[in-house]
């Protein structure tokens, strides 16, 4: 039988993830690591091109130094001792932190994404937010559960991310992960009901980083350029 791993580099991407979802053997688990490593090497590659073209249009992102912030050995340690303490991770949450670490588009994009904003718009309730990607390094994990976490309760509920409207610098919530899970691919709480981590990742990419724009009937013409030829996964 051909492996997950092989089929999804052969371009079966989307059937691969729906069979993890079903359920990983452990004889199988190794294999199924594979395809969330290689899904999020790519996601990677496609965060970095995202990150250069904004900055090539004069983007202002709103937090300078958490635009990019790869892998460091401690992010790797931090995510070891997280899953140590509180139990399973699921494959694909793993590997985003392991392998594509940090980012963070928040920010304005003046008049090529005049919808996005952190400081140039009201802060106000809009029609709708652009939900810029942001991404956690690895040792927001362990740091957050050594805040929060109680080894005497079970279960902890991870704040992967702000919520769309937070990421406007309006008042909201926070994208959630629940935590201890097994789960290939976890559901991401707190903007899209029942859409899993790497099915948001797509739709953000489809989007250019700024899933949000599926609501318009016209997205900006820089949407177009920045989700030009990235990578499938």
């Amino acid at each position: 039988m051909t492996s997950w791993a092989a089929r999804y580099r052969a371009g079966e991407c989307f059937t691969v993830w729906a069979e993890l979802r079903e359920g990983v053997p452990a004889a199988s688990a190794e294999d199924a690591a594979d395809v969330a490593r290689e899904t999020m090497r790519r996601v990677a590659v496609n965060a970095d091109i995202i990150v250069e073209r904004l900055a090539g249009i004069g983007y202002s992102f709103a937090f300078p130094d958490q635009v990019r912030q790869p892998p460091t050995p401690g992010d790797l340690a931090a995510v070891r001792k997280a899953e140590q303490a509180i139990g399973p991770l699921p494959l694909a949450l793993r590997a985003c932190l392991e392998v594509v670490g940090g980012v963070n588009v928040c920010g304005d994009g003046g008049a090529l994404l005049p919808h996005v904003g952190y400081h140039d718009v009201p802060r106000e309730p809009a029609d709708f937010y652009p939900d810029p990607l942001v991404l956690p390094p690895g040792r927001h994990l362990w740091e957050e559960w050594q805040l929060w976490g109680d080894p005497d309760t079970e279960g902890h509920t991870f704040a992967f991310a702000p919520d769309d409207i937070h990421k406007a610098n309006v008042s909201g919530g926070v994208q959630d992960v629940e935590l201890p899970s097994t789960a290939a691919d976890p559901e991401l709480l707190g903007t899209r009901p029942g859409v899993t981590l790497v099915d948001y990742l797509r739709i953000s990419f489809a989007w250019g980083g700024f899933p949000g724009h599926d609501s318009l009937a016209v997205p900006p013409r820089a949407v177009e350029e920045l989700r030009r030829d990235l990578l499938m996964f």
